[in-house]
């Protein structure tokens, strides 16, 4: 069973790699916004009247709100096709807990 939620194909069965690889991907952005924003904290802590920083800071807050987001639209979509496929049959009950030990 295959669904494309933007641009991410997320397959349940046995194999739970393009899960992970598109979870990495998030995570990746998600780890990298908030390096920033800790650069940027500690910027304003020297400064903080600088509005320049905290224009940045609302942006970048925005952008981590953004790609949890995202991160949690793909945990539901794959978590709702794995109930369906179960559901129907189409993988087992060890597929599924599997998945649902990805997940965490």
């Amino acid at each position: 069973m295959t669904s494309r939620i933007k641009g991410i194909t997320v397959e349940i069965g046995g194999d739970t790699t393009k899960l992970q690889n598109a979870l990495k991907n998030v995570d990746r952005e998600l780890k990298s916004t908030q390096a920033q924003l800790r650069d940027v904290n500690k910027m304003l802590k020297l400064d903080p009247g600088n509005t320049e920083l905290m224009a940045q800071k609302h942006r970048l807050l925005g952008d981590a709100v953004k790609e949890t987001k995202e991160r949690l639209e793909t945990l539901k979509t794959a978590a709702q096709q794995a109930n369906e496929a179960l559901a129907k049959g189409e993988i087992s009950k060890e597929q599924y807990d599997a998945l649902q030990r990805e997940k965490s």
